[in-house]
């Protein structure tokens, strides 16, 4: 069968949506797959030509509205509709109204049943356990080149090279933040062998001329032993590109880390989150601001850039909880960081107790406000105006410049 993936967002280019392609990938290995990547192309006129089976369709929250009219458009064209993806797998009884069948978690099986089986309806996924099940990603599906060459989501700040890419080798997280998909998937953690990564970092060199890579994934130091195989790996095999990854501040220690750094990593992006430990205990991170203070040391001790994100507007926050977070970040003087408005996605911890607070109004909710820049759903301290939050935001983003931070990006870039 003939089998059309569609990447229906637009206007955020940066990285390839390594979950469609990790998808085709699989699906290829039984049926022709095609897909149209809306980055690239701006409409669906090449469907009549293509006659697809098969329309696949995969939508993020910030993106759903985006997915929706590309579901209505296939549809009305008489093409039957998949649709998958994190929202999707949320809210089914909404996606279900767009789609002929919709997949609620892991899409690989329940994908291939619904061709081979012909189902319609809400699907349940089943997880593949060993994910060295699943072939490489068809990174050849793709224009890789084009987001190869993007600057915009290049996540090593000062040590990206031109020619970058994102990978991803591992799924869920052994963690349950209130704000994470993972606080309602139930994803049980799972990873590639370090012989299947180091041969796709292989494959891109060899292929793709790669400069630089990240580890995409939710956590990719939460198994130390792991992570020692494939640095070791990439030491005994030559790799010396500048790479970095994410990870909880309290998976780390300096053995690792020196590993890792001898195996080129140059930047560890952690998911710091607020400098108030009110605010880090309302969102489960299970760790403490002295902590996350301890990580950035190790790293600058270590002669690693730091890296990492916090919100603010969280429920309940506060004035003082937000000067917390500025006084934090001014005093550990972070080489990089974005800053995001805290967001309760769907079924997420964080959106079920704002349900049952009645917070929650669906006929309010506007899909694209869901962007870390707006606040879709007002959660923070009622006695701070709207105003008065978005330009704590838009401070907080200047923090970058702060002289600390300058001075130390001007020590990492120079001497290491």
């Amino acid at each position: 069968m003939k089998i059309v993936l569609i990447n229906s967002t637009n206007g955020f280019a940066g990285a390839p949506p390594i979950n469609l392609m990790i998808l085709a990938g699989y699906i290829r290995q039984w049926h022709e797959v095609v897909i149209i990547d809306n980055n690239l192309k701006k409409d669906l006129s090449e469907l009549k030509e293509m006659n697809p089976d098969i329309v696949g369709i995969t939508g993020t929250t910030p993106s759903i509205n985006q997915a929706y009219e590309c579901a209505d458009y296939c549809r009305k064209e008489g093409y039957k509709v998949v649709m998958g993806g994190p929202h999707v797998s949320a809210l089914p009884d909404e996606a279900i109204q767009h789609a002929d069948a919709v997949v609620v978690g892991e899409g690989e099986i329940a994908f291939k049943k619904i061709i081979d089986e012909n189902l319609t309806g809400i699907i349940k996924g089943e997880p593949i356990m060993d994910l060295d099940e699943i072939p490489m990603p068809a990174y050849d599906l793709f224009d890789i080149e084009f987001y190869i060459t993007r600057k915009e989501m290049r996540f090593l700040r000062h040590y990206g090279k031109e020619r970058f890419v994102s990978i991803m080798t591992s799924r869920g997280c052994p963690y349950n933040c209130t704000f994470c998909h993972n606080s309602y998937r139930e994803i049980k953690y799972r990873f590639n062998s370090a012989e299947r990564v180091v041969s796709e970092i292989e494959y891109l060199i060899k292929n793709y001329k790669i400069e630089s890579f990240f580890f995409i994934e939710d956590n990719f130091f939460v198994n130390k032993e792991r992570v020692k195989e494939v640095c070791s790996l990439m030491i005994e095999r030559g790799i010396n590109l500048p790479w970095g990854a994410n990870a909880r501040v309290d998976n780390l220690d300096r053995e690792t880390l020196i590993l890792a750094k001898q195996a080129g990593c140059k930047q560890v992006t952690f998911g710091w989150e607020s400098g108030s430990q009110r605010m880090l205990d309302i969102y489960n991170k299970q760790v403490t601001v002295e902590q996350n203070a301890e990580s950035i040391r190790l790293c600058n001790e270590l002669g690693l850039q730091a890296d990492g994100t916090f919100m603010i507007g969280g429920p309940g926050e506060t004035l003082e909880d937000m000067k917390l977070t500025t006084k934090f970040i001014v005093e550990n003087g972070i080489a990089g960081m974005g800053v995001c408005v805290a967001t309760p996605f769907p079924e997420t911890q964080l959106w079920k107790d704002l349900e049952k607070e009645g917070k929650i109004i669906p006929s309010y909710i506007n899909w694209s406000d869901f962007n870390f820049t707006t606040f879709p759903v007002r959660m923070f301290d009622e006695t701070i105006s709207d105003e008065t939050f978005k330009e704590i935001l838009n401070l907080l983003r200047t923090l970058c410049g702060h002289k600390l931070v300058e001075q130390q990006i001007k020590l990492l870039v120079e001497n290491k």
